[in-house]
């Protein structure tokens, strides 16, 4: 071997080295991201994220950790208006579903309750902290969030310390697919 071909060879192994650990390095910082995107079953991502960026009003069955997220944020303030004058029924259809919007909106339901018992809850702090875990499949979700909320609950104008609380908990939500959006199907507290 000539001095040139060594030159060569060597060139060749530390480009090879250096850009073996450039995709590690990539593998390992994009990593979480990408494994906490929906699992679909379309093949061509690129085509599909195309098209959600050209037209944002044609509904996806797909739905990110950021958009389950920010579902579970517009749920909590949402229940401003759901749970306390006007009990807001609109705005429960639009965000609820399945047994959570059924134990809602029912007759004798928790707002027919809280109307029949002169009852409301009212909120201050209300905030996502973080999101623990996240998984989607077809048009099923969960999402469990660590998330704080300060609520008073009031019946006959004065506050009832049993059902009012501020404290931070970890929350599941269980989200599906349904008339054209996301919405939550139902959640229960883990700890």
């Amino acid at each position: 071997m000539s001095l040139d071909s060594k030159d060569w060879r060597n060139a060749v192994i530390a480009g090879s080295l250096i850009g073996g650990s450039m995709l590690i390095g990539i593998v390992v910082t994009k990593g979480p991201q990408t494994a906490n995107q929906p699992v679909t079953s379309n093949s061509n991502s690129s085509s599909n994220s195309s098209s959600k960026s050209s037209d944002s009003s044609t509904p996806s069955s797909s739905i990110t950790q950021q958009e389950a997220g920010n579902l579970i944020s517009n749920w909590l303030q949402s229940k401003r208006q759901i749970f306390a004058s006007p009990f807001n029924r609109q705005l429960a259809a639009e965000l609820t579903t399945d047994v959570l919007y059924q134990d809602m909106t029912k007759p004798g339901g928790s707002i027919d309750w809280l109307i029949e018992n002169k009852a409301y809850y009212q909120f201050g702090v209300q905030k996502v902290e973080s999101i623990k875990q996240f998984s989607a499949n077809g048009n099923q979700a969960t999402i469990e969030v660590n998330l704080t909320e300060n609520r008073t609950f009031y019946v006959n104008g004065k506050v009832d310390q049993t059902q009012t609380d501020f404290s931070t908990k970890l929350v599941r939500y269980n989200l599906q697919f349904v008339e054209g959006r996301w919405k939550i199907s139902d959640y229960r507290s883990i700890n």
